[in-house]
């Protein structure tokens, strides 16, 4: 770790600085400095008259990297026109009268700074010695176009602006900062700030933002009373937040995000190592340019943000919490086995087109209905009728333990902020039939958030636990690149379940991809395998229900093992399934990253870890069972799940697909 190659960041911070003050040493990141002033042997403290006053350098914060090396969060040094009063007039009649001239000594469509006439004049009277920021931080084109030729009395001020360069990609992993004192002109205070210091306002920026923030400086100036600075030394010298190493890989970032946009919808895209928790991939769409914050966004620029119908502003992959549909039914099964409610292969349910409930009809996405099948084939085939039965001889309290096992119902441990914990219900109180029937596919009060998902599929994939999120892998000195902090892999929590059980589910999600009647074919590739679950779902957006896909499962395959969760949502009216619309963004994302291994640092194993399971079909279905008429099917409780397989024509879709 100690040549994690990141001195090219800091030519590329410098790079991006806008007319910088001080050019970085050595490979070390842009900062301000500030030289000695003395003009003469005038001690500090030499008279009464002159004002000695203690400012605060702000620290540079933290430059953030990403497992590759490449710069995702960084500080630029910006410029900005101010002025020293005393210069340009001797009252503050005269400073008023000076200002409102500022307009006619620039060319059209500078960025000043909306002064009123009331600042001008209370920090003429209260602040004479300290420069009045006239500008907005300026673009480089707005420097190079000024160059030195600045209106009298006025000059450059310099000061940190933070830059994403990637803007939208990592918006809601690193949220964006604000200024969180603005330019004061009052009296000054005890101590004073040099420049408006930053604060995180979201994301990483905003839960890490104390440690980010490095260690701000101290500078004593001794001015006499017009303000000329007489003496200047730099008391304690700013230090810059430390770099910190994510565990995100851009590549991947990138083709998560292009999967997504290529889908045109919204949704989120998890991608984890199973084994270590890192977290390769986080990206929720649609997204904004965090850069928009750093100098100011406008009312109408965030308006426009906050009202727009897709929510930009939202992290669905984080924050959003939603039904897991049939994604959920690993856990139910597991639930009913490790309750001894289902003795492994040996039971079999039916899989009619519906059941009568405590009184209303629940349906299976297969109206046709399918004999008597095991679990591993009622997940291949995610039968929903199959499952309302596990549920109901299973009981709520043993599939919600199955799910707190597996982190569901927890908000996972990430550095950032608005974790969603998602929703188990309460045994207790979901005990009903009725509800039993929702929760065996998902839905109600059931609730998840895709990173939840990608962490409940990287422990069925690892067999022993669920590992904790590493979104962080170190801390680096910003200044000398030593390792100050390496974070190991931790786990969450330990299955405690028999991996007997946990062979069976896998049998099933091997069944997904990869057996003819799956759901999700379309993500089959020769290598590694693909283990997965669709599932789709019906969500409360705005008071509208829509339609969600999933897909979530693993890849056959280490160093590392990728455990994924996608969700895409659908539009009004708009009917989606997790097979023909979420598995399809991760099967290209996946045959991309395994068709360019060295590229995107994966290993192809040379053969699956686990040989082909034995799939067996159901029972034959041996007599018709009438449906109720259609106007006899009350409106049920809930949502229902609808998870809609690709079309297939296998012969035994033709054989018993349908008998009924």
């Amino acid at each position: 770790m100690r040549g994690f190659p990141i001195r090219f960041l800091f030519s590329l911070a410098v790079a991006l600085s806008s007319g910088t003050t001080a050019e970085a040493e050595n490979g070390s990141p842009p900062e301000i400095r500030f030289e000695r002033i003395d003009y003469g042997p005038t001690p500090m403290t030499a008279s009464p008259e002159l004002k000695v006053k203690r400012f605060i350098i702000p620290a540079a914060r933290s430059l953030v990297v990403s497992r590759e090396g490449e710069a995702i969060a960084i500080n630029r040094i910006g410029r900005r026109i101010v002025v020293s009063l005393p210069d340009v007039s001797s009252t503050a009649d005269a400073a008023v009268a000076w200002n409102r001239t500022l307009p006619s000594l620039f060319p059209p469509g500078f960025p000043l700074e909306p002064l009123s006439e009331e600042e001008v004049r209370r920090h003429f009277e209260n602040r004479p010695w300290l420069p009045l920021v006239v500008s907005q931080p300026l673009s480089a084109e707005w420097v190079d176009r000024l160059g030195s030729r600045l209106p009298e009395g006025c000059e450059m001020d310099s000061i940190y602006l933070r830059h994403y360069p990637q803007r939208e990609l990592n918006a809601h992993l690193l949220g964006y900062t604000g200024v969180s004192l603005p330019d004061q002109h009052g009296p000054i205070a005890g101590e004073e700030f040099l420049w408006p210091p930053a604060e995180g306002r979201a994301g990483m920026e905003k839960s890490l933002d104390a440690s980010m923030r490095g260690k701000d400086g101290e500078l004593l100036r001794l001015c006499d009373p017009k303000g000329r600075v007489l003496h200047q030394e730099v008391a304690r010298e700013a230090v810059p937040g430390d770099t910190l190493i994510l565990s995100i890989s851009m590549k991947m970032q990138r083709l998560a995000m292009e999967g997504l946009e290529a889908s045109g919808r919204p949704g989120a895209f998890v991608a984890v190592d199973a084994d270590s928790g890192d977290v390769l991939a986080l990206v929720s769409y649609p997204s904004f340019d965090p850069n928009l914050f750093e100098a100011g966004i406008t009312v109408e620029q965030y308006k426009a943000l906050s009202e727009a119908s897709e929510a930009p502003l939202f992290d669905r992959a984080v924050s959003g919490a939603y039904p897991p549909g049939s994604t959920f039914k690993p856990f139910v099964a597991l639930a009913g086995m490790g309750a001894g409610k289902i003795n492994g292969a040996s039971t079999k349910f039916a899989g009619p087109g519906d059941m009568l409930i405590a009184g209303r009809y629940f349906k299976n996405w297969n109206p046709q209905g399918e004999g008597p099948m095991d679990v591993k084939y009622a997940l291949l085939r995610s039968c929903n009728t199959w499952f309302y039965q596990a549920a109901l001889e299973t009981g709520a309290a043993p599939i919600t333990a199955a799910s707190h096992r597996f982190g569901l119902g927890y908000a996972p441990d990430l550095p950032l902020p608005s974790v969603a914990a998602g929703n188990i219900p309460d045994p207790e109180t979901y005990n009903d039939p009725r509800s039993l029937a929702n929760y065996a596919i998902g839905q109600g009060r059931v609730l998840a958030s895709p990173m939840q998902m990608a962490l409940a599929m990287a422990a069925l994939a690892n067999g022993t636990h669920v590992p904790r999120p590493r979104l962080i892998q170190g801390r680096l000195d910003a200044r000398t690149e030593t390792l100050l902090q390496r974070y190991e892999p931790q786990p969450a929590r330990f299955l405690k379940t028999r991996m007997s059980d946990i062979d069976l589910i896998r049998d099933g999600m091997w069944g997904v991809v990869n057996y003819r009647t799956g759901t999700a074919g379309t993500a089959k590739m020769r290598a590694p395998d693909v283990y997965g679950k669709t599932g789709t779902s019906q969500w409360s957006n705005g008071g509208k229900k829509a339609s969600l896909a999933w897909f979530v499962g693993w890849v056959d395959a280490l160093n590392p093992r990728i455990a994924f969760a996608v969700v895409t949502h659908g539009r009004d009216g708009e009917r989606l399934s997790g097979g023909g619309n979420a598995a399809p963004i991760v099967a290209g994302f996946l045959r991309t990253v395994y068709g360019d291994p060295e590229t995107y640092a994966v290993t192809i194993p040379d053969a699956p870890s686990r040989d082909d399971p034995v799939i067996d079909l159901p029972d034959p279905i041996l007599a018709d069972r009438p449906s109720p008429p259609q106007e006899a099917l009350p409106v049920l409780d809930g949502p229902v799940e609808f998870d809609l397989p690709p079309p297939r024509h296998s012969f035994f879709d033709f054989l018993f697909g349908r008998l009924r």
